[in-house]
């Protein structure tokens, strides 16, 4: 059954920004049991996409299945024990930093412990509260009981970004891409800074529940004007998942995520969304749940929406998931399932049923104050429904992300913004903390991460001879050509 939007939904398929981004906001209004239909530009796309592929694409669709069906029961008879942590010390460990990596190319997550000293990240907290105490008038969400702070330069943030350490690990993460284009201009080696928001969930809080999603933008991964421009998903959508790479660096560099100004989009290029934590959290307790199979949910979610059940899941019963039960559509629809312009990609268990979200959407392991936990951009995720824990569940987003043309055109913005006091490019709410007792400036960031974090700031040009390749010297040349062009000659 396709249902047809209502008047309210229709105007949201347009390109009205919702107002004030938090995570309630950028959730589409899918009811989570019908597909919605969109308009009939996107039967075109899809039938563009399959055309004279309709064999391959077939023939992948029964492979996939039938490897998510073995992967989703491997994933639950581990659980969280799946996703891999290492501790900051062993980054430079060559046999414990390869096994991470590896782990973390397969499962889209991990956790690098004890980024920052405990105490410290505990002082984070302390800071973040004292400075919410001298300014009360700091917006947050939802109003009658604050749990994410319209903070984006407050002094434990700001500490956090420019940390040495938080800066080495953002290297070695963000090293566990490649690309696949020789030269491509990209470079994980000097990490760019994103400013986020804070969040300190209390106990019992259930506002900031969402859906299982995927950030980056939605329809846009099936449109030729979204990442359609770079090939990200060529492989995927020519009937050979299993060439396609997650990690290739060079497929996201022409990508267009956001073509529609959606609520909760973002404007460059992240190689890991990031938390870094302020509390121990456990499981249920305010945590974050993944899906830890990257490759496969990422093209099950790509594929879904061209094929249909020959029956319903009450006349299919036990046989509904079987590979004989599933037809490509002789005549694609405008449905692309869990997806609407202007929302992040929505998943459940009824539009989505062959990734098993209740068997394979699991709890991160617990972390403690100072553990950094990444998540790659197209992993499935959500955050707990309630916090059922004791304590407060207390992170910083921070993600990591290299340096490209893109982002230092973004961080000459972001620039702008930290200097006044605003919010970042990508966030609304006014003045932000142009007016905030305490609101550190230019020089904290040098005394929290020297050099380092000046230029992950764009507040400081790059030394063009510490680059390891000609690729890489022409990325720092042209990123001090947009953020200091008084002093450097665009190349």
């Amino acid at each position: 059954m396709i249902i047809t939007p209502r008047a309210p939904i229709l105007r949201k398929l347009g390109i009205h920004k919702t107002s004030g981004k938090n995570e309630k906001a950028s959730m589409s209004p899918l009811d989570g049991t019908h597909p919605i239909s969109l308009p009939m530009r996107f039967a075109k796309i899809k039938t563009d996409i399959v055309s004279g592929k309709e064999e391959a694409i077939s023939a992948s669709w029964k492979r996939l299945l039938h490897a998510l069906r073995e992967e989703v029961d491997c994933i639950a008879s581990h659980n969280p024990d799946i996703i891999p942590t290492i501790d900051f010390k062993d980054i430079s460990n060559t046999a414990k930093a390869e096994c991470f990596s590896r782990d973390l190319r397969k499962r889209g997550a991990g956790i690098i412990r004890g980024v920052i000293p405990q105490e410290e990240a505990l002082g984070y907290k302390r800071e973040a509260i004292e400075y919410l105490a001298s300014n009360p008038q700091t917006r947050a969400f939802p109003a009658a009981a604050p749990q994410l702070y319209e903070l984006y330069w407050s002094p434990p943030q700001i500490k956090a970004r420019a940390h040495p350490r938080l800066l080495a690990a953002q290297r070695f993460a963000m090293n566990t891409w490649r690309p696949s284009r020789p030269g491509a201009p990209v470079t994980p080696d000097f990490p760019v800074t994103y400013a986020d928001r804070l969040r300190m969930r209390a106990p019992g809080d259930a506002s900031l529940s969402a859906a299982a999603h995927v950030d980056g933008g939605s329809v846009e991964r099936w449109e030729p004007d979204g990442y359609g421009r770079a090939g990200t998903y060529a492989a995927v959508l020519g009937g050979a998942w299993e060439a396609y790479d997650p990690w290739d660096s060079s497929a996201r560099l022409r990508v267009t995520s956001d073509l529609y100004n959606g609520a909760g989009s973002c404007s460059l290029f992240r190689m890991f969304q990031g938390w870094l934590a302020l509390s121990r959290i456990a499981p249920g307790e305010g945590s974050l749940l993944v899906c830890p199979m990257l490759q496969l949910a990422t093209a099950y979610f790509l594929l879904r929406p061209f094929f249909s059940p020959r029956q319903a899941p009450v006349m299919a019963g036990q046989g509904f998931l079987d590979e004989a039960n599933w037809v490509l559509d002789r005549a694609q629809t405008s449905v692309l399932h869990g997806a609407l312009p202007s929302y992040m990609q929505e998943l459940n268990s009824v539009l989505h049923p062959h990734l098993q979200l209740d068997r394979s959407l699991v709890p991160i392991p617990a972390v403690e104050p100072g553990d950094y936990v990444i998540w790659h951009p197209d992993l499935i995720h959500k955050v707990d429904e309630v916090h059922r824990g004791q304590l407060d569940s207390s992170v910083m987003y921070i993600p990591a992300c290299p340096l490209t043309q893109t982002n230092a055109l973004f961080l000459s913005r972001q620039r702008k913004a930290f200097l006044l006091g605003y919010p970042g490019p990508d966030f609304e709410g006014g003045k932000g903390e142009s007016s905030h007792m305490g609101r550190p400036g230019v020089q904290e960031i040098n005394d929290a991460g020297g050099e380092d974090a000046l230029r992950a700031m764009g507040l400081m040009p790059w030394e063009e001879e510490e680059a390891s390749s000609d690729s890489e010297r022409e990325v720092l040349a042209v990123a001090n050509a947009i953020l200091f062009p008084d002093q450097f000659d665009m190349i």
